[in-house]
């Protein structure tokens, strides 16, 4: 049903529909919407600097499954900015809101005013202004889709308004209408073409030595179990990227631990003498691939990602399945049924880990001061 309200109103309406149940900022932005924010039950978290607004947001996105909202006025904009390189490359759904002062005050060296939208750019995956009020039903609706759908990331709208006050104070006619798909993440598992699926299957079972590592997509989609249930079928070890930890228990006989430049020794040995791996929800940065070196580029790759644009992105002769993380090993566990697979390679790959582990475990339990770091 239609009514008149303030645009303070609609927004604080629109984040409880959505299920928010804290916002961190730095005052001051959208006063008249904190009121009505303390009416409707939503916590203010009032934070020591922009950059902690951000990453308080971030790690209630990344704890809850629901996009982190923080907010910060024009002068505080820039900040704010700073704060999301984080969140954008960890994939975690921040909204952020901030104040822009009025086109009369622009160019004209308006007291701590700069072009600050540009900054947001490189940090967001959706940034836009907000002139009016009546833009209100349209922009915040899409933050939410945009922020959980596809590889989630940190979205930002720019109110008129130093506080955002211009669009706020003004009135709007309109139906709240709150998408409850794009409340968490991810709101939409699409589903991978079956015949590569099937083609991928092939490959995972004609390979001799294969391993699994997962990323911060796989952590993003929940596929853990799917994971270790494809691991366990095939005797695959797992790896995992830094994001990715987690995915797979350390003390679970497939685990191999983090790969890559920050990683472990055996997990790059494993990794190393693999002939297929099967990246799921993985960037294939330098850091997991350890400057682009592991694995060898000659090795069959396997590549799950719900963003196209990263199948094949470090590995041209990848097999790309387009789709959510979960879904995806789930049809592949599917089409495989069963294995009855070979676990010497298996079994080596233990051995890895075993030496690893016995290598270190002097350290792990050394009293020396400063702490160790393998403690």
């Amino acid at each position: 049903m239609e009514r008149k309200i303030s645009g303070a109103r609609f927004i604080g309406e629109t984040l409880k529909g959505y299920g928010v149940t804290h916002v961190f900022l730095v005052m001051a932005i959208l006063r008249r919407t904190l009121v009505e924010l303390e009416d409707l039950g939503i916590q203010r978290i009032l934070t020591h600097s922009e950059k902690a607004a951000a990453y308080m947001a971030d790690g209630y996105a990344r704890v809850s499954g629901k996009p982190g909202i923080c907010m910060a006025q024009s002068v505080g904009a820039a900040n704010l900015a700073a704060g999301l390189q984080d969140p954008y490359l960890g994939h975690s759904p921040v909204i952020a809101i901030t104040g822009r002062k009025r086109p009369i005050a622009q160019y004209r060296n308006a007291y701590q005013e700069i072009l600050h939208g540009p900054m947001f750019d490189p940090v967001t995956k959706y940034n836009v202004n907000v002139d009016t009020v009546d833009q209100l039903p349209f922009m915040l609706c899409q933050a939410f889709r945009e922020a959980t759908t596809g590889a989630p990331r940190p979205v930002h709208l720019d109110l008129l308004g130093f506080a955002g006050e211009v669009v706020e104070a003004g009135e709007i006619d309109a139906q709240l209408i709150v998408e409850e798909q794009y409340a968490s993440y991810p709101a939409i598992r699409p589903e991978p073409e079956m015949a590569q699926v099937k083609k991928a299957a092939e490959f995972l079972l004609n390979a001799d030595r294969p391993v699994i590592v997962a990323g911060g997509g796989a952590i993003a989609s929940s596929a853990g179990p799917q994971i270790v249930q494809l691991a366990e079928m095939l005797s695959m070890p797992v790896a995992t990227s830094n994001d990715g930890k987690g995915i797979i228990i350390d003390t679970h006989p497939l685990s191999v631990g983090v790969v890559g430049s920050y990683g472990c020794q055996m997990a790059n040995r494993v990794v190393s003498e693999a002939d297929l791996v099967l990246f799921v929800g993985c960037s294939t940065g330098d850091q997991v691939t350890h400057n682009w070196t592991l694995p060898e580029p000659s090795t069959q790759i396997i590549q799950i990602d719900i963003n196209p644009s990263e199948l094949g992105r470090s590995y041209g002769n990848a097999l790309g399945l387009l789709g959510d993380g979960k879904v995806t090993v789930q049809r592949l566990i599917g089409v495989l049924n069963s294995s009855d697979k070979d676990a010497e390679w298996a079994r080596r790959t233990q051995q890895f880990t075993n030496e690893w582990r016995e290598s270190i475990e002097p350290l792990r339990s050394s009293d020396a001061k400063p702490i160790r770091p393998e403690r």
